[in-house]
């Protein structure tokens, strides 16, 4: 189905529209056709059903969810459960939606490798049911000349906690948006990101986490490489509600400019409506030290490969999040300078 300027990732507060950093306007395909994963690794501790959905669970992704049809895949877990592993290949242009639900003091870590070449569509919603841990990790390396889409959003109960590690290294153009509820008294949300944005890429992202529970946390770290002539957004919002007391919520964004002729803009916005909270936000950005290059150049190094030793840098301390030892070596093959990800990308 094609899309007309159909709008994603907006503000939840809007800023000067001069700006142009509100929202994103999205005109291409949303496929209609469904993509079901290829399940590398299921614990037999998780249950998986298909044609299941979460309802009432929030979205950063604005107008998305009013173009997403098709068959869902459900996994769930009642007690500690090891890692499982996800394939979807978006080959040809597909949308895929997965669902997962931990229950009561349960844990449930999913890694979730996108890879193919066509629009990718991916929608993950999460129920993190009282005194449960959700460990998502999302790897996409959709190939170079795609659209992509992925819309997570969770919900945290009671004493609940949310991890994700999301790693953007493909795609054309491609927009994130994150969604988290802190809905339980001391429930947590933590985002490891890490992007490498090449020549002529662009990347949308935009996290909403809303803390409305007492004594909740929420902890935002995005770093990343912009190389030349791309494009970035970054969109932190942390909301905290009246209600929240006690609640504490961070935001970080570091960033790394390789080149020249990058356009990056970052938002750290932090909406506050109770006294008793504490938020806190940052973000840095710069090139990399001459007296680097030229230490590395003084033992043999180029240039160019020194750059890539820095990007391996920066994106190993993301990688390092992911709980599945199997796809952490998947994640740290991608992220070389010559890696475009596509069908080559997969366990």
């Amino acid at each position: 189905m094609t899309t007309e300027n159909t709008i994603l990732n907006p503000l939840p507060v809007r800023t000067w529209n001069s700006l142009k950093m509100n929202e994103a306007n999205y005109s291409g395909e949303v496929p209609a056709l469904s993509c079901a994963p290829e399940i590398t690794k299921l614990p037999d501790s998780m249950k998986l059903t298909h044609d299941e959905a979460l309802t009432g669970i929030s979205s950063a992704a604005g107008e998305l969810s009013e173009h997403l049809t098709g068959d869902s895949v459900l996994i769930e877990s009642e007690s500690e459960a090891s890692p499982a592993v996800l394939n979807y290949n978006f080959d040809g242009g597909k949308t895929a939606r997965l669902f997962l639900k931990a229950k009561e003091n349960a844990t449930l870590p999913v890694s979730v490798i996108m890879t193919g070449e066509g629009t990718a569509v991916l929608e993950i919603k999460i129920l993190a049911g009282k005194g449960s841990k959700v460990d998502l990790s999302v790897v996409q390396s959709v190939g170079g000349e795609s659209d992509v889409i992925t819309d997570i959003g969770c919900t945290c109960e009671e004493g609940a906690s949310f991890n994700l590690t999301k790693l953007e290294l493909g795609g054309k153009s491609e927009y994130v948006a994150v969604s988290v509820d802190l809905a339980g008294e001391h429930s947590s949300f933590s985002a490891n990101a890490g992007y490498r944005v090449k020549t002529n890429q662009s990347l949308d992202m935009n996290y909403v986490v809303r803390h409305t529970g007492r004594k909740t946390e929420s902890d935002i770290f995005a770093s990343g490489i912009l190389e030349n002539d791309s494009t970035k957004i970054f969109r932190g919002t942390i909301d905290l509600i009246k209600g929240c007391a006690g609640a504490k919520g961070t935001e970080n964004e570091d960033i790394l400019l390789l080149g020249d002729n990058q356009i990056n803009q970052t938002i750290p916005l932090i909406l506050c409506n109770e006294e008793d909270v504490e938020g806190n936000h940052g973000a840095s950005i710069g090139r990399l030290d001459d007296n680097i290059i030229f230490y590395l150049g003084s033992r043999g190094i180029s240039p160019e490969a020194a750059e890539d030793i820095i990007a391996h840098a920066k994106l190993d301390a993301i990688i390092s999040h992911i709980p599945d030892g199997d796809v952490r070596t998947l994640a740290h093959s991608l992220i070389s300078d010559d890696s475009d990800g596509g069908e080559d990308a997969k366990l």
